[in-house]
């Protein structure tokens, strides 16, 4: 039985123009490097519709090319749901995969207020990585994407403090930095 790498992207393209172009720019490129950062054998990719991204298509394309799943859900959807979409492949215990999540809304969406968040992965037991270089917050009142992320790091920190989560998610930045199953 493989030890699993699942990359959960949530709203990966969001509201661009409400953020940046260069923190948009970072996050595709960063989403990228994780192509060349993972083996193929044992990690599958996530991810909300690609339909209106042209970029996130592109490098779904790439991903499958280099013999990647990807895999689209729906935001009604479930981590049960999405994980049975997986035919023929066992997952055996939470502790076999290593989710590793990005997208959009990071104090929110990614963090706490939907179905494939982070807490809900770690109530189910799966060891967890927030990749910071692949995520980003628009929705917060900051006047700018820094001002935003800022909060939204903040907000991730005292999540995961008053919640006793830290020993059971990792935060980092850089994908070459993330742990990951070979």
């Amino acid at each position: 039985m493989y030890k699993h790498n699942l990359i959960v992207l949530k709203h990966f393209r969001g509201y661009p123009s409400l953020m940046d172009s260069v923190s948009n720019d970072i996050r595709y490129a960063r989403l990228l490097k994780l192509i060349d950062e993972f083996n193929s054998k044992n990690t599958i990719f996530f991810s909300t519709t690609t339909r209106y991204d042209d970029r996130l298509e592109s490098i779904s394309e790439i991903a499958e090319s280099e013999g990647f799943k990807w895999i689209e859900y729906t935001d009604d959807e479930s981590i049960e749901q999405i994980l049975s979409k997986c035919e023929g492949i066992n997952f055996g215990p939470a502790s076999n995969s290593n989710v590793v999540i990005g997208g959009t809304n990071t104090a929110g969406c990614l963090l706490r207020n939907s179905n494939v968040c982070a807490n809900e992965w770690i109530e189910r037991g799966f060891d967890v990585q927030m990749c910071l270089s692949i995520c980003a917050d628009y929705q917060l009142d900051g006047i700018n994407t820094v001002e935003k992320n800022n909060m939204a790091m903040a907000i991730l920190y005292n999540f995961a403090k008053n919640r006793n989560l830290i020993e059971k998610m990792d935060i980092c930045y850089d994908v070459t930095e993330l742990r990951r199953y070979e």
